[in-house]
């Protein structure tokens, strides 16, 4: 779709490109949702010397929305990226392919993509330390992104792969992984889908990662949207991207410490130590889950947890992960 709001410099700020592009689905009139991810964990620009960068994803509003504002709020804030289609949740795939393809063309060299919503509480400076455990040591990330690898003597094909230093990025999809979900044929459901989208004999999804947050890698975005146009547009923007995964032969990493669709309960070392997302906060609670991880005066420091308190937070963690899953 055509883009209302390009907001093409969102990442060229000077310095380091960003290790990691959070790309937030939202609705226009839920600008309360995104001001207590501005004044949470949206603020954060850099953990331990590693860039980060947050952007709104937002399509056209409805009538009587207050869509009108969203420019002003664009220009004051520079993290909006609105395109041309009806924003809706039947629409969040076009959303969805629209902010993939806006980082691909804008933001390039970002190493990670998270793709999140405006109701899920981010520990932005837990999961960059779980990407870097994933990818390397610290010292490795500081030189950022090289440009896409150039073919070698000998070499059949160039695969148009980012680099870091001289080594191909690998491709990772990151999440909360389900498994042979069945697709709903409840008539005007929510997640509904018609067997002229999905039919029968094409059994259940393949696995795919919750949509309320997963990660790609910029090797995996490149993949997905290369393969996306030879996908079945599904209105389920999560089935769909696992969809278009899996045609381009990557398989979900299953990821416990992404929420899904889980909300925790507020707990210091729960969310302190443990998770990377948490689902259905409201503003009150977004930002009270960033004092919890230590963010209340905008400079992170580790909660303090005793050995016994850190213990007992993850227990309860995994014992609700293990309760929705």
């Amino acid at each position: 779709p055509r883009l209302l709001i390009p907001n093409e410099a969102a990442c060229g700020a000077p310095g380091p490109p960003p290790f990691l592009l959070i790309l937030v689905c939202t609705a226009p009139d839920n600008l309360n949702q995104r001001n207590a991810i501005r004044a949470s964990w949206g603020r954060l620009r850099e953990v331990r010397g590693l860039r980060v960068q947050t952007v709104f994803l937002l399509g056209e509003p409805g009538w009587g929305s207050r869509g009108s504002d969203l420019v002003w709020e664009s220009a004051a804030h520079g993290d909006i990226m609105q395109a041309a289609f009806q924003d809706s949740y039947r629409n969040l795939t076009l959303k969805t392919l629209s902010g993939l393809s806006w980082a691909d063309r804008h933001c390039p060299t970002a190493r990670y993509i998270l793709k999140t919503d405006d109701d899920v509480f981010v520990n932005v400076p837990e999961l960059v330390s779980e990407l870097v455990r994933r990818g390397g040591r610290w010292e490795q990330w500081e030189t950022g992104v090289g440009p896409p690898r150039k073919a070698k003597a000998g070499d059949e094909k160039w695969d148009g792969s980012p680099t870091l230093g001289s080594q191909p990025v690998p491709l990772l999809y990151l999440g909360r992984v389900h498994w042979r979900v069945q697709p709903s044929r409840s008539p005007g459901g929510k997640h509904q889908v018609s067997e002229e989208q999905w039919p029968p004999s094409w059994g259940p999804f393949p696995p795919y990662a919750s949509g309320t947050g997963y990660v790609l890698s910029a090797s995996a975005v490149q993949l997905i949207l290369k393969v996306a146009s030879r996908a079945p547009l599904l209105p389920l923007e999560d089935v769909f991207v696992g969809l278009s995964a899996r045609r381009g032969g990557l398989a979900p990493t299953h990821c416990v410490k992404l929420a899904g669709a889980t909300h925790y309960p507020l707990d210091r070392c729960c969310y302190g130590k443990f998770l990377l997302t948490s689902h259905k906060l409201d503003p009150w609670e977004m930002q009270e889950a960033w004092k919890l991880v230590g963010g209340s005066d905008g400079e992170r420091t580790v909660p303090f947890c005793s050995w016994l308190q850190g213990l007992l937070g993850i227990l309860r963690c995994r014992l609700i992960a293990w309760l929705h899953s």
